[in-house]
């Protein structure tokens, strides 16, 4: 047995000593846990305790020793820091910078929080250091150290008449042993029956009565929430609380607003039910101003109608609206209109381009003959009267000239009303 032991920790001197240790890192004022699978079998284990532990432990609330411990282990931190001036500047002879080092001190501590946010990290399997971690604690706390970790959630299992033991224990520092969170048996590796007892263990571990969960079960979609009067951001399903009387206030498209008053329970994660009643809404007609068209509620279609009548209406509501040669109509209603609401589609804009351009064209042409015939007849009237103005040559000019430019200026006007109308038609 002596043997054993001696040869054990001989191993774990020689593992310890082969990896390099990373150098200190500057103490933060966070929580960081590793997630350390002893076992190689625990890699869908490992998913779902850093999924659950995200979930539950987010915060950590520290009791006194813990805010002692991170004081002290900053202001540690702090003096390697300053350590490291003063050899720089010892190795520079720099006697000024030295005294400026000395004069200044150590940083002033910071105030250490009464709870910290939480980050896990999940390790991979590796079978001498689980062999190491599981011989000795002065391995473990090796371990924290070399990675800046706060504290440990080690996963162990073992064969045990047919199933499997799951064991998951919390290392700190400062516990005196590791705390066993879970200690429970499953088969075939069916680690889902492990969520909620770990969740509730873990939640009492990291709020220390100072929080109480409520889990909220068939909430409907779109769900807001109010919690004393002040708007809370849902996340997930969970509320986490202080514990005592809360009041509530739930508000949900398409339901009736709940307002209920619940009592947080330290360390508990407790479910609440509610009952969401549908608001009922009066019929409501939708008529069509252009012609048939096709209707869509929701994706769904309605069938081809000047208008239809919706018998129980929810809200939010998404109509879609298509016909022949108009464009396709979007409306979004988020609470009831009027009983009868008309809605108007806008011919498809450029469903007939060529006749549309044809159409300006054949204007921007008239306009430019026209200009043309009324300025030769100008023309004509000046040149007439300066030169030969008794040759009966200028009045069959005259008479030509401003009969093609009013005939030109009401073919004008008609490209004209022909655009117009085109435009107005949103062709």
């Amino acid at each position: 047995m002596g043997k054993n032991m001696a040869l054990t920790t001989v191993c774990i001197v020689l593992f310890l000593l082969c990896v390099s240790p990373l150098p200190a890192q500057e103490g933060t004022l966070s929580f960081s846990i590793g997630i350390v699978p002893l076992d190689a079998r625990l890699d869908t284990l490992t998913e779902m305790v850093g999924t659950v532990a995200e979930r539950y432990g987010n915060q950590m609330f520290l009791d006194e020793s813990e805010q002692a411990l991170l004081a002290t282990e900053w202001e540690k931190q702090a003096q390697i820091q300053q350590n490291k001036k003063l050899s720089k500047a010892y190795n520079s002879h720099d006697q000024e910078k030295i005294q400026q080092i000395l004069d200044e001190g150590l940083p002033e501590r910071p105030i250490i929080p009464r709870a910290l946010s939480v980050t896990y990290q999940g390790e991979q399997f590796n079978s001498d250091l689980a062999k190491a971690l599981q011989a000795s604690d002065d391995a473990l706390a090796w371990f924290c150290s070399k990675n800046g970790y706060d504290a440990l959630l080690l996963l162990d299992s073992e064969e045990l008449a047919g199933f499997q033991r799951v064991r998951i224990h919390y290392y700190h520092p400062l516990l005196a042993e590791k705390r066993t969170l879970i200690d429970s048996l499953v088969q075939n590796a069916y680690y889902q029956v492990l969520e909620e007892p770990f969740g509730k263990a873990l939640f009492a571990l990291s709020s220390k009565g100072n929080l109480g969960v409520l889990s909220l079960t068939n909430i409907p979609p779109g769900l807001s929430i109010s919690i004393d009067g002040k708007p809370k951001d849902l996340v997930d399903t969970n509320l986490i609380l202080t514990p005592g009387p809360h009041s509530l206030a739930l508000h949900a498209p398409g339901y009736q607003p709940v307002e209920v008053e619940v009592e947080s329970k330290a360390d508990v994660i407790q479910p609440i039910h509610f009952s969401f009643e549908e608001v009922s809404y009066p019929p409501m007609v939708l008529h069509s101003e252009n012609a048939k068209i096709h209707w869509f509620l929701e994706g769904k279609p309605l069938g081809e109608h000047l208008s239809i009548s919706l018998s129980d209406p929810t809200y939010p509501m998404v109509l879609s609206l298509h016909g022949d040669g108009f464009s396709q109509k979007v409306v979004h209603l988020n609470s009831p209109p009027p009983k009868a609401l008309s809605i108007t589609l806008n011919a498809k804009e450029l469903a007939y381009p060529s006749l549309r351009d044809d159409a300006q064209k054949d204007f921007y042409k008239g306009l430019r003959n026209t200009i043309l015939w009324f300025g030769t007849y100008i023309g004509c009237t000046v040149l007439s009267r300066m030169y030969a103005p008794d040759n009966p040559l200028w009045q069959v000019g005259l008479v030509g000239t401003s009969s093609l430019a009013l005939v030109s200026s009401m073919a004008m006007a008609v490209d004209f009303l022909s655009y117009e109308s085109m435009a107005a038609a949103g062709i």
